[in-house]
């Protein structure tokens, strides 16, 4: 992670103890040691940053387990992907955007 990574990360916890506290913009900056400027500027880079994707959730690996199978002359190859206890088949020409947003969909459930 850069220096620059690491400050911007920095100020996102900052940012979200200020919002947390429940203290208005002075009294948090006063009793952390902060500008009220300081605290407006990152408040500033943050949503920049938010907005052009710098922030993206970690990639999550997960394991994958090929299962030994024959297939018959006719049927089409095919994947099978499993997020917790549902699984999605995948033949030639699926669209992944909608893989995408189903896995996120599943992902916000599990």
């Amino acid at each position: 992670m850069t220096t620059k990574e690491q400050r911007l990360h920095e100020w996102i916890a900052r940012i979200a103890d200020y919002r947390n506290s429940g203290l208005t913009m002075s009294a948090w900056c006063t009793s952390n040691h902060f500008t009220k400027e300081k605290l407006r500027y990152w408040l500033r880079k943050t949503k920049a940053a938010s907005s052009t994707a710098a922030l993206t959730p970690p990639t999550h690996w997960v394991p994958l387990a090929v299962a030994d199978q024959t297939e018959s002359p006719n049927s089409a190859p095919s994947l099978v992907v499993c997020v917790g206890q549902a699984s999605i088949e995948l033949r030639t020409g699926f669209d992944a955007r909608l893989l995408r947003e189903i896995v996120q969909a599943l992902e916000a459930l599990c």
